[in-house]
């Protein structure tokens, strides 16, 4: 009875997998084309290498645990049969655990993927949950007679011989308790375990059996200094931190970009330093076309001197009504009424002489014109409607916003800001995403003065007022890592 529970567990195992494989397939075709502000950008397709052992590497020597798995017969007739290393599924394959060296071996030799994920320690995400699961169960060392288990606590065993492991048709280990030696086996000599770390995983889905984990990070050290273990995973993954040693914006002019992204992961953003989004608001019209003049003038200076303009800067700002992009947000799929606000909200944009870029469709009042508003521009609207929020915002008349031009007939408006970067503090990563996407500076010192000590700044308290700052929980039933800095136009450093 065992062994057909087997047989049918390794069956729907080939099946999962086969499944993935396509589904993998389905997916890198959906990621070639275009969707919004991360349609603009280049889409990459990653491929992975895997060992059939568990190698845990520190620099200094290789511990490998080779798992072999014995012949049982072969034929359509078999209850079992042989997998090949290369051929196992992906739950059966051992986990390849490197703690240096990521990019020489990590991703050139056990990766090679186009985006990474870094996970907090002891994070809850459902891919580190099933991957730190089966680390865990194939460290079971199994006895070679029948003796009693000793009750040791601390980390897992290895197993000595995986063809003795029978799993029933969920997967589970079948063994008698009696048959399994838990003991303590860590990977380090001073007990770090690997998943009490910070960890980088492939941004793929699926889980891979290869996982980079940064010693000494464990979730002790990074509650007690999260900044700082960040920044030491970010030395060994690009060779230098992503900040300065004035905790300012740093400069990425002289760095080799490596051919990879790394992005931090909900569970990195909901218990750390979130992504960031800035919304300028006022009652004046005058008041925030000043901020965009300024701005402007900014991004005139670098095409002038040479420079190229980051690949997701705005190609126009300006300012709009809000209560033209709530009725934008209204409108829902009424044709008559969708046509009537957005030309309400073009005729706004064409009457900003600042704005120089629109196709000649757009400037003859064509009625074909589509404009739609970008996601983080939807979910601050929705977050200001909030019954909450209302008392605080009923002087705002206008906010400024940044354009894409899509199409000869279509615009896409949005929010300046996006993802902070590895050892970035929330306002650290505000602050450069405002600059590469509008050209607009904001003044470090005055931002860090109004921000609370949760986003990186030095206010004591939840700040004075002077920034609101929202953050939405879940955004189309998708936990939320946003923040959104909701704040009158700062003060002009050029």
């Amino acid at each position: 009875m065992l062994r057909t529970a087997t047989r049918r567990f390794r069956a729907a195992d080939i099946v999962h997998n086969t499944i993935m494989q396509e589904g993998r397939g389905r997916g890198a075709a959906r990621g070639s084309g275009r969707g919004g502000r991360e349609g603009r950008k280049q889409q990459h397709m990653s491929s992975t290498t895997s060992s059939s052992d568990i190698s845990i590497k520190n620099g200094t020597g290789n511990r490998r645990r080779q798992n072999q798995r014995s012949g049982r017969g072969s034929g359509r007739h078999s209850n079992t049969r042989d997998v090949a290393p290369n051929q196992q599924t992906n739950h059966h394959k051992p986990i390849n655990i490197e703690t240096t060296n990521f990019q020489s071996i990590f991703h050139n030799k056990l990766c090679r993927a186009a985006k990474y994920k870094v996970h907090a320690p002891h994070c809850s995400c459902p891919k580190v949950v099933k991957l730190r699961q089966r680390y865990e169960s194939t460290q079971i060392r199994v006895k070679p007679d029948n003796e009693t288990v000793a009750k040791t606590s601390g980390n897992i065993g290895g197993y000595s011989n995986y063809d003795q492991i029978q799993f029933d048709i969920d997967g589970n280990i079948t063994h008698q308790l009696s048959q399994l030696d838990i003991t303590t086996n860590n990977i380090n000599d001073d007990n770090n375990h690997p998943f009490d770390n910070l960890i980088v995983l492939f941004d793929t889905k699926g889980t891979s059996p290869s996982i980079y984990s940064c010693t000494n990070t464990n979730l002790l050290k990074f509650q007690k200094d999260g900044i700082s273990c960040e920044q030491k995973l970010s030395t060994e993954i690009f060779g230098s931190t992503t900040t300065t040693t004035t905790d300012k914006v740093h400069s990425t002019n002289n760095k080799k970009i490596p051919p990879f992204k790394v992005n931090c992961a909900i569970c990195l953003l909901t218990t750390h330093q979130r992504n960031g989004f800035v919304a300028i608001t006022s009652n004046s019209f005058d008041e925030l076309q000043s901020t965009i003049t300024s701005a402007r003038k900014s991004t005139l200076v670098k095409q002038s001197n040479g420079e190229k303009l980051h690949a997701d800067h705005a190609h126009f700002i300006c300012a709009i009504k809000l209560s033209s992009l709530y009725s934008l947000l209204s409108a829902g799929k009424t044709r008559s009424k969708n046509e009537m606000v957005m030309k309400d909200v073009l005729m706004q944009i064409r009457n900003d002489k600042g704005v120089d870029c629109l196709s000649p469709e757009m400037i003859n009042e064509s009625s074909s014109i589509q404009i739609k508003m970008g996601h983080h521009l939807t979910s601050l609207l929705w977050l200001l409607q909030d019954d909450k929020q209302k008392s605080s915002n009923n002087n705002v008349k206008y906010i400024m916003v940044m354009g894409y031009i899509d199409s000869p007939h279509a615009i896409e408006l949005d929010l300046p800001g996006g993802k902070r970067h590895l050892g970035e503090a929330t306002i650290q990563g505000v602050i450069r995403e405002v600059e590469e996407e509008c050209s607009l500076q904001i003044d470090y010192d005055w931002l860090v003065g109004h921000v609370s000590k949760r986003y990186g700044g030095k206010d004591t308290g939840e700040g004075d007022g002077s920034i609101q700052v929202l953050e939405p929980r879940k955004v189309k039933g998708s936990v939320s890592g946003d923040a959104f800095f909701v704040m009158s136009p700062p003060p002009d450093i050029n």
